[in-house]
């Protein structure tokens, strides 16, 4: 009776201890990125009566007699099924799918996690991190130009609001399209290009292309389009719209600028051809200049234009660099007589205050055919300075910066983890995990790499507990605590009545 007594005690508390954990499930059943466990038991250790004896040649076998001495707890083992995903709208908010964990720095330790409810710290730099504990979203830091080496050591990531993209000077421009071999039009075909130069400011270049008359052959020009500051439209000036003004030397070392059709309209000076200031009808200085981007020489034209309150001068730089394209009969482009072999050909610029310029004009993609005209300019590899605008994280965990200058840029990846056995991780609350004697060391990877998931951007993975199969399990388990009970109930009963034996 004894026995059957702690057996029922023993069925208690581990009934008890089953409910506990299905009380913890029930209770997480809305937290992001929970993963619910299980209670497993075993019978206790057996008191021996009598044992086994073996069969004779006149007698059969007996078994062996045991008295079970109750239950206790088994293991608590955790359930890593993958939880429904839930859309929030949160860029930083990310899901895994799959057996990845993400990998967040507390302190020195690390621990992982599959709760991605992710966000920027008001740190100078940007910090992601978990708004669940507050500790760093580990991840792989991108280089200048965008690249990621997944065989690096894995960092905080930054997402900062001073990232930039240097500028890049243009190196290379494009074009494209079909030269019309029955082009006879005695005027030019001119194509505008914006480029760039090391400081990221913009130039404008102007290709100029005629058809040599009755050949395979079209001459090409470059002109350099130099733009000045803006100035206010005034009466007191002596600037006309739409006139031409060539540079010409005043004579005491100095430049002005006078009116092509009439050289005693003057209407601006300058000492050295960069900065000049503008002259009124009278031909007296006034307060106002403008700026070339450089300096102008002897000869160089410029026309006024703008709008009804803002003017600037324009002028188109020749350039000493110009070639010849050359078509096949068959309209395709001639690389062998062409300047370049890859179609390509050189010009030069000296922007002020930058590095020179050597861009490479490619016309390999023009073809010649009895066709529409449709050359056109395609492309070029210059950009101007860009800011951090925006971000955004793809499903492979990469962030990709969206810049003022309209390029993308990498900024980082957010690492995963994954383990040789997920069971044998250690619960350390909020939803982390550290490694165990059990788990095996992480292997660190990233999301699309083999066994370690994709991630889901703007999205949550949702607790794994399964309500109907909780409340099941309760049933179980508060029928299993109150059978025990009975047990210790009719265990006192039995003693009661060896007790009364006696009266």
């Amino acid at each position: 009776m004894m026995r059957s007594m702690f057996a029922g005690v023993s069925g208690l508390k581990t009934h008890q201890t089953r409910m506990d954990v299905i009380g913890n499930n029930i209770a997480n059943v809305n937290t992001v990125g929970y993963k619910a466990a299980r209670v497993t038991f075993k019978d206790m250790l057996y008191q021996q009566l009598s044992g086994a004896t073996a069969p004779t040649d006149t007698r059969g076998g007996t078994n062996p007699q045991q008295i079970g001495l109750g239950v206790t707890l088994g293991s608590i083992d955790v359930r890593h099924t993958q939880g429904n995903t839930q859309a929030t709208g949160y860029i930083t908010d990310l899901a895994i799918e799959g057996d990845g964990f993400f990998v967040l720095a507390q302190g020195d330790q690390r621990v992982y996690t599959r709760a991605g409810a992710f966000g920027l710290d008001n740190g100078t730099d940007g910090n992601l991190v978990s708004l669940i504990t507050g500790a760093r979203v580990l991840g792989y830091k991108a280089d200048m130009d965008g690249k990621i080496d997944l065989n690096a050591p894995i960092q905080t990531l930054h997402i900062s609001t001073s990232e930039t993209i240097r500028p890049r000077a243009t190196t290379r421009v494009s074009f494209a399209g079909n030269l019309d071999v029955r082009y006879s039009d005695p005027e030019s075909i001119s194509r505008s290009v914006q480029v760039f130069d090391s400081r990221g400011k913009e130039h404008t270049i102007n290709v100029i292309i005629d058809r040599v008359p009755g050949s395979n052959q079209w001459d090409w020009r470059a002109e350099w389009v130099l733009e000045s500051s803006q100035f206010s439209r005034s009466e007191d000036l002596a600037v006309e719209m739409n006139r031409e003004y060539v540079v010409v030397d005043d004579g005491a070392g100095g430049f002005q600028l006078v009116d092509v059709d009439d050289n005693t309209k003057i209407i601006a000076r300058s000492t050295e051809g960069r900065l000049w200031t503008l002259v009124d009808p009278s031909g007296q200085d006034t307060n106002q200049s403008i700026e070339f981007e450089t300096a102008l020489t002897e000869g160089f034209t410029v026309r006024a234009a703008g709008d009804s309150t803002q003017i600037k001068l324009v002028g188109n730089l020749a350039l000493a660099e110009q070639g010849s394209i050359y078509f096949n009969a068959d309209g395709s482009f001639n690389r062998a007589v062409s300047n370049a072999p890859d179609g390509s050909m050189a010009i030069s610029l000296n922007p002020e205050l930058a590095d020179p310029m050597a861009i490479e004009l490619d016309f390999s993609s023009f073809t010649q055919f009895a066709d529409t005209m449709t050359a056109r300019f395609l492309h070029q590899n210059g950009y101007a300075n860009g800011t951090l605008e925006s971000f955004s994280i793809d499903q492979n965990g990469r962030i990709v910066g969206s810049f003022s200058n309209g390029l993308t840029r990498n900024l980082g990846q957010i690492a995963l983890a994954r383990f040789a056995n997920t069971g044998g991780l250690e619960r350390v609350g909020s939803t982390m995990f550290v490694e165990s004697a059990n788990s095996g060391n992480p292997q660190i990877g990233a999301a699309g790499l083999p066994g370690y998931g994709s991630i889901s951007p703007s999205s949550l993975e949702m607790s794994n507990v399964d309500l109907s199969e909780e409340f099941t399990d309760l049933i179980i388990t508060q029928r299993g605590f109150q059978a025990n009970s009975r047990v210790i109930t009719s265990s006192d009963e039995m003693l009661q009545e060896l007790v009364n034996l006696k009266r």
